[in-house]
């Protein structure tokens, strides 16, 4: 694999693990837990996608609309039924972490329940990749990377150029005195749990796109998820789009090394080529997650 198909393929994963790794690091950074339920919420809107996509009939893009709004007031809903109660009740952050937990693993179960175990697929038309700077690169890649593009601009555009976002951004800083400052904080984490699951159910849905969909999705990438998250530094919205290119960037260059050359002590031994299998993916993130928590737990762009 050249360098302009590494490239390519780091971008097309990077815009996926990046719009979920900002959902999930925005709920850090606002209630101070791990919600272990974030890549769940992200395929649960993946399926609506192919409920309406498939089922209903509508074009694509407007399904990502629809499963973005529901599955945002159901993040809405689960925080009202169960974190606001226990932020009321002072709970610490490791029993929201736990809570999140067992929601996840209810999700994963009701997705099954309702769309089986097989996998699916959307009704998209297969296309003839084109060849872009030396790498090939489908048309559904290229609308992945336009779209992470554009979203996580006006994510930007909503932190930093909104009256929301500034509230938020002190929500974060100092919930106690944004509260003073006649800013309601409950109010202000509603938006937080639909922006977070709206993003997630577009990461969601690119991965189902560009792979399979199937119910223990959002188990299987919620350690390169987390790794995202924690490499930029965890709390940091665009530290968790860094660590996303980043970890994809190492994930798409170690698939393509030849090991077979240090294997063999550099050509003293034949031992033909060897490489690691796509299926150690997952392998490779819970490796930089290690040493991230080793050598840099605040991340890349962490506070201290």
């Amino acid at each position: 694999m050249d360098l302009s198909q590494i490239l390519a393929n780091s971008l097309v994963r990077g815009a996926e693990l990046g719009l979920l790794a900002i959902g999930l690091t925005m709920v850090y950074d606002i209630l101070k837990f791990a919600n272990f339920a974030h890549t769940d919420y992200a395929i649960l809107g993946a399926f609506l996608v192919y409920l309406c996509n498939q089922t209903l009939g509508l074009p694509l893009i407007l399904s990502v609309i629809v499963a973005a709004f529901i599955t945002g007031l159901f993040g809405i809903s689960i925080d009202k039924v169960v974190f606001k109660p226990m932020r009321r009740k002072g709970a610490k952050e490791v029993t929201s972490m736990i809570c999140s937990l067992g929601i996840a693993i209810a999700l994963r179960n009701i997705v099954r329940l309702l769309w089986t175990s097989g996998t699916k697929t959307y009704a998209m038309p297969i296309r003839r990749p084109l060849e872009i700077l030396g790498a090939r690169v489908t048309p559904v890649q290229i609308g992945i990377i336009v779209a992470g593009i554009l979203s996580m601009i006006a994510f930007h555009i909503l932190l930093h150029r909104t009256k929301f976002g500034k509230a938020l951004r002190a929500i974060s800083d100092n919930r106690a005195l944004a509260s003073a400052c006649a800013i309601d904080s409950e109010k202000m984490i509603q938006w937080m749990w639909f922006i977070a699951c709206a993003f997630g159910v577009m990461g969601g849905t690119m991965i189902a796109m560009e792979h399979l969909l199937y119910p223990r999705l959002g188990f299987d990438i919620i350690i390169p998820v987390f790794c995202a998250a924690i490499l930029g530094g965890i709390g940091n919205p665009y530290g968790a789009m860094v660590g996303a290119l980043i970890l994809a960037l190492a994930e798409n260059i170690m698939l393509s090394l030849d090991f077979g050359y240090l294997a063999g002590l550099h050509g003293l031994f034949n031992v033909g080529p060897i490489q690691i299998s796509t299926g150690y993916k997952p392998a490779i993130s819970f490796v930089i997650l290690i040493a991230v928590l080793l050598f840099r737990p605040t991340g890349i762009l962490g506070k201290k």
